[in-house]
């Protein structure tokens, strides 16, 4: 069937659709075949939370980690997690808590973005009961105060102790930390149904202080389970912000076979602060975005049960947009739609999910000569809306710009049984029980990002009839005996292979209080923790441009006094057509004479660096080095948005540099 013929087909459902601008009753005249509707005022907002927020799956019993059909572990009680979740993609899943003596019953909203535990210690408009520390004869202050900020809102409160118990996971109670939030802005919304947040990421997160024994930490202790928990999240194709009662499950300690079918996929955790995991590629409708891979990991890409959408770099957000919008059927949407300002909306029984295109995501897999992709149909991204209005079906877009991360949030992992493996670094996905029917599927080849060519994929991919409101979803069948080529790794772990002819380098300075500053020169280490020729200040190497050859390395520790003169000396010992190379581990002491030289070499942050500062440098001295490249980057100890308590992110560049012709 020809492209026109399919239009005449649509015409007269097109026709259908109608603009509502609330709070109005009577449709606005509209001349184009798709309707938009304005968002409801009582709509909620649409962050779920303030929070920012492939091997196969173990044998049962095998590398630590517990099932729960197994006999219980300590004090657990497994199968009395299944369905212990209440609450839909628009206001988060929250679990049952009673905390304190005698115990006080609140609803706590589980986030994965956070690592905090902390209730409302005081009354709130929005909130319909909160835990009275007085009460409890158990309570212990700490007197620590505490403020956590999320991407959105804030509260203010103070640290304590108390005994927690959970009727629908454990037998017994737990002696953990426990904030009271005693001021709050943005934080507790209107519509909610919790009380109480269960930040579940890594103690770095944790504040004050990584120090603070975190909730899960202090329950993998005395409960003897092991360190990882599973979480299902039934609201798939049900309408946001419904009655709350979607349900789910958050197994502590252990995995239900219950939960998923066929095989889990584990992707690894880059770094233990978020669930930091790296993001290789994204399809619409089958056609890759042809972006970076940098742009899909632009700061972090995380798994974060706390925030409701799937949230994008802007540039990504953009490409998506312009993608979907593209592929679908329907001839013209407002802005208002793609920025959540707008409905979708429609008069008659049919959904919109027809008219959208599948949306993939491609994870790097535990094995780097693999990878797959979990695939989003638009059950999952194009969100029914409760209450939008009389005799309207009515829809919001379910993805939304980021400033700072790509988010995998509820409209992901509803769709899935995702398992945070802490025990192994790693998070999982399968194909979720409370999606339906389930049918498996074929593994297939593809490529994926720049280099990595020739890895073995498998489609985690819901398959239902589109006029059905709960989706199903596909497994991934028995694994097959296939075999991909392994890639070669890029010299300094770049993100892609330099062009032949080319140099190698990255630079990274010292990042929190444990990561050591390193350069890396065509794969060789010359400066690092590694080889021991690194110190607290300035650390600098210098290649000679024409063989690529090291030089000379030298670092001059801050700690022992003004380095000013030597450096100066070294710095100027460097021959014609050399590559200098400098990072610092923790600040440095330098007088102007020797700042004044390293600007001479084209720095321009030198005079910014003060104590504690993360800093790198790229400079040459007898060669103009090409335009393009990034020559410097620099951080300082009062960005507090780190994983290191106050202590700066490391920073770093990369690149590619021509050699010299022969």
């Amino acid at each position: 069937m020809d492209a026109l013929a399919r239009a005449l087909l649509l015409l007269p459902l097109l026709a259908q659709w109608l603009l509502r601008a609330a709070p109005a009753l009577v449709p606005a005249p509209f001349t184009l075949p798709l309707r938009v509707a304005a968002a409801s005022p009582r709509a909620p907002p649409p962050a779920a939370s303030p929070a920012v927020p492939a091997e196969l799956s173990a044998a049962p019993g095998a590398d630590g980690l517990a099932l729960a059909l197994e006999t219980a572990v300590g004090a657990a009680n497994f199968l009395a997690m299944v369905d212990n979740l209440q609450g839909d993609s628009g206001r988060g899943y929250y679990l049952e808590m009673l905390l304190g003596t005698p115990p006080q019953k609140l609803q706590i909203l589980i986030d994965t973005g956070s690592s905090n535990f902390a209730v409302a210690g005081a009354p709130h408009a929005y909130v319909d009961t909160y835990f009275d520390a007085e009460r409890s004869s158990t309570y212990r202050t700490k007197g620590l105060g505490v403020t956590v900020k999320y991407t959105q809102g804030s509260w203010t409160g103070l640290v304590g102790e108390d005994l927690v118990a959970m009727p629908k996971a454990f037998n017994g109670t737990f002696l953990v930390n426990v904030a009271t939030i005693l001021e709050s802005e943005n934080f507790f919304l209107p519509g909610i149904r919790w009380n109480g947040i269960l930040g579940l990421a890594y103690a770095a997160l944790a504040k004050p202080s990584s120090s603070l024994e975190t909730f899960f930490d202090s329950l993998v202790t005395q409960a003897k389970i092991p360190n990882v928990f599973s979480m299902q999240m039934c609201g798939a194709g049900l309408p946001v912000a419904g009655p709350g009662t979607n349900g789910g499950s958050l197994v502590l300690g252990g995995i239900e076979p219950s939960l998923y079918t066929g095989d889990i996929w584990y992707t690894p955790v880059k770094e233990e602060w978020y669930y930091q995991i790296e993001i290789l590629k994204l399809e619409i409708g089958g056609q890759s975005l042809n972006l970076d891979c940098r742009e899909y990991n632009m700061d972090k890409a995380i798994v974060d049960s706390g925030t409701t959408l799937l949230r994008l770099p802007q540039k990504v957000f953009d490409a998506v947009v312009e993608a979907v919008a593209r592929t679908s059927l329907i001839p013209e949407f407002s802005d208002g739609f793609w920025t959540g300002s707008q409905l979708a909306c429609l008069t008659n029984s049919e959904t919109l999910w027809s008219y959208f295109p599948k949306i993939s995501i491609y994870l790097r897999d535990e094995n780097a000569s693999q990878s797959f992709r979990i695939t989003i149909l638009p059950q999952l991204y194009i969100q029914p809306m409760m209450g939008a209005g009389l005799n309207y079906e009515c829809y919001r877009f379910g993805i939304s710009p980021s400033t700072n991360a790509l988010l995998i949030g509820a409209t992901v992992m509803e769709g899935f049984y995702v398992i945070f493996d802490r025990a192994r670094k790693r998070v999982g996905f399968a194909a979720s029980s409370c999606a339906g029917a389930l049918k498996a599927v074929l593994l297939s080849f593809a490529s994926v990002c720049a280099w990595y060519s020739g890895y073995l994929l498998t489609e985690l991919i819901p398959d239902t009839s589109l006029s059905q409101a709960v989706y199903s979803i596909r497994s991934l069948g028995a694994k097959p005996v296939l075999r991909a080529p392994v890639p070669k790794r890029p010299k300094c772990d770049h993100w892609a292979p330099c062009p032949p002819d080319t140099y190698a380098y990255r630079l990274l300075s010292r990042g929190g209080r444990d990561k050591s500053a390193k350069i890396c020169f065509e794969d060789e280490l010359l400066i690092g923790g590694k080889t021991g020729n690194v110190a607290r200040g300035i650390n600098i190497a210098i290649v000679n441009y024409k063989t690529g050859k090291v030089t000379e390395t030298r670092y001059f520790d801050r700690n022992k006094g003004d380095n000013s003169g030597p450096v100066i000396n070294f710095i100027q010992s460097a021959p014609e057509k050399s590559l200098l190379f400098m990072v610092i581990h923790d600040g440095s002491r330098l007088n102007d004479d020797a700042k004044n030289a390293i600007e001479a070499l084209g720095s321009k942050e030198i005079r910014n660096i003060n104590f504690g500062s993360s800093w790198v440098f790229l400079a040459a001295k007898g060669i103009e080095l090409p335009s393009g490249i990034q020559r410097e980057k620099i951080n300082h100890s009062d960005n507090r948005k780190t994983p290191y308590d106050g202590w700066p992110a490391e920073v770093q560049i990369e690149g590619c540099l021509p050699r010299e012709p022969s």
